[in-house]
């Protein structure tokens, strides 16, 4: 068991402190349903499963909406429901729904964001931070990244070191190169594609320093 140490309201959600610890966030309408008073002892686990009972065609629809308006990976999605104050049964158990629905397919996502990348010159590294940060499983992220190899990478490293140098090209040979590989790596690209990319460049224009 557990007491109630804080009740706070902000926009519409309700967030709750259990032993003088934040425990999680409600929207109001559905607290409203299933109150609680400061001081009162409560079980945690059962209040949210029935706060989930409540707020389970609430949290469908309001990932519909999401969905409506962009596509949405399923840890993405979850972290955005419980953020909107729906309690993590509640979510997962709506993404999980979305997910037997064929509404969600994270593999696709993934490929998709991976194909788009592919096309601006930008390094494999700087995409796999893309892709995790949607929450997307090891597996969905690999999968997506089959077209990133040395080859590509290479190639798409030359074109964004192309269009890069021009920023680059006026300064002293050796801090141009240092600049531009830097630049490079800030775009997610490999030291060997870097370097393969800017002796290419540097050696046509003269330039033979190392890095």
């Amino acid at each position: 068991m557990a007491i109630v140490t804080e009740i706070k309201e902000f926009k519409g959600i309700i967030t709750l402190s259990l032993d003088g610890m934040q425990w999680q966030k409600v929207r109001k309408k559905h607290f409203d349903r299933l109150p609680l008073e400061l001081e009162q002892e409560l079980d945690p686990e059962e209040y949210t499963d029935r706060m989930a009972a409540v707020q389970s065609a609430d949290c469908y629809e309001a990932a519909l909406t999401m969905l409506d308006q962009a596509a949405q990976t399923s840890g993405d999605l979850c972290r955005k429901l419980i953020r909107k104050g729906y309690v993590a049964p509640a979510a997962e158990a709506t993404v999980a729904r979305l997910l037997e629905n064929r509404l969600i397919d994270d593999r696709r996502y993934a490929e998709r964001i991976a194909q788009t990348q592919m096309g601006r010159s930008v390094g494999a590294y700087a995409v796999r931070r893309k892709l995790r940060a949607k929450l997307l499983s090891e597996e969905d992220v690999e999968a997506a990244m089959e077209g990133f190899d040395g080859e590509q990478q290479a190639a798409a490293c030359h074109d964004a070191a192309i269009k890069l140098w021009r920023k680059y090209e006026s300064l002293p040979p050796r801090e141009g190169r240092a600049k531009l590989s830097q630049a490079l790596a800030r775009r997610g690209f490999g030291w060997d594609a870097i370097r393969s990319a800017v002796d290419s460049l540097t050696e046509d224009d003269g330039f033979t320093d190392g890095f």
